[in-house]
């Protein structure tokens, strides 16, 4: 009888231990699938913590722009321990556009300007920041539009006559293009560079009807306050030989000091635990209303 007793006994044991073994590699199994999902989750969680960081940035970045500075960079750099975000503004240049910072389709490094879609520049005060006029230029090109590497077939028809208007408004007073208009001939050769010290480009006539050249005006009118030079095509925009139309022309622009870009570039880095989240923007700071869209001619 007792010999029963401890075979029952040690049947029990067996079975305990069969059942605890069983237990064990159960949580084991479950273990090995859990934890890395909290991993997953914990990644997740701080991914979403760096792009939160890398949002602020760029909230922070917006927040400090305006239309009174529209030039505003700025930086900054709160990675601690890998938390935190970097953040860097890049608004100024001496080339517009900035390379890659693109408006047309057809080239990464031109902007656009085209009927309904006119081009405002801001330039900076005359006693702060001089542009030297014998060197500031404006390039107009017909784009690219059969992709063939070149721009010399792409002949605007019209030869003199009047595509793009220029208009530079200053302190209390406005500067329109006289009979100086940039021409069809003028933005076929695709390279030549635009003068507003030019004897075909600087003449103009102010609101009163008072005749004045570009940089007189530009020398007294912007001095202390920033003058916005507003380029308008004028035209309809027609192929000399297929009379086909074209959407727009392509520009670029160059100056001897920095004025803003029509874009301005946020890069916005975010840091969470390692996780790492960038964020681009491109605000738009330079832009002119359609419906204003309309020259006076005297």
């Amino acid at each position: 009888m007792k010999n029963i007793i401890l075979a029952r006994k040690g049947s029990a044991l067996m079975i305990s231990m069969f059942v605890t073994v069983i237990i064990l590699l159960i949580a084991i199994y479950l273990l090995d699938k859990i934890i890395p999902y909290s991993r997953d989750i914990k990644g997740i969680e701080n991914g979403n913590i760096a792009y939160y960081r890398a949002t602020t940035a760029v909230n922070e970045a917006l927040l400090a722009m305006s239309s009174t500075t529209p030039e505003y960079e700025t930086g900054a750099n709160t990675v601690t321990n890998g938390s935190g975000y970097v953040l860097n503004v890049s608004a100024m240049g001496k080339i517009l556009p900035k390379a890659g910072g693109w408006t047309s389709e057809y080239n990464r490094d031109w902007n656009k300007i085209g009927l309904g879609n006119p081009v405002q520049l801001i330039l900076p005060m005359a006693s702060v920041s001089t542009i030297d006029w014998t060197f500031a230029n404006i390039i107009f090109r017909v784009p690219d539009l059969n992709k063939d590497g070149t721009n010399t077939d792409q002949t605007l028809s019209g030869t003199i006559t009047p595509i793009i208007n220029w208009i530079l408004s200053g302190s209390g007073e406005v500067l329109i293009a006289s009979g100086s208009q940039i021409t069809a001939t003028q933005i076929n050769w695709a390279t030549t560079q635009i003068k507003f010290n030019a004897a075909s480009i600087k003449g103009g006539m102010t609101l009163s009807g008072t005749t004045m050249d570009f940089i007189p005006f530009y020398n007294s009118k912007c001095t202390t306050v920033q003058c916005t030079l507003k380029l308008s095509v004028i035209n309809p925009l027609t192929l000399q030989v297929t009379g086909e139309t074209v959407p727009y022309l392509e520009y670029q622009a160059n100056f001897d000091v920095l004025v803003p870009l029509q874009f301005a570039t946020i890069n916005a880095e975010g840091y969470a635990a390692g996780f790492r989240q960038n964020i681009t923007r491109y605000v738009q700071q330079l832009t002119t209303n359609e419906a204003m869209d309309f020259t006076i001619f005297q």
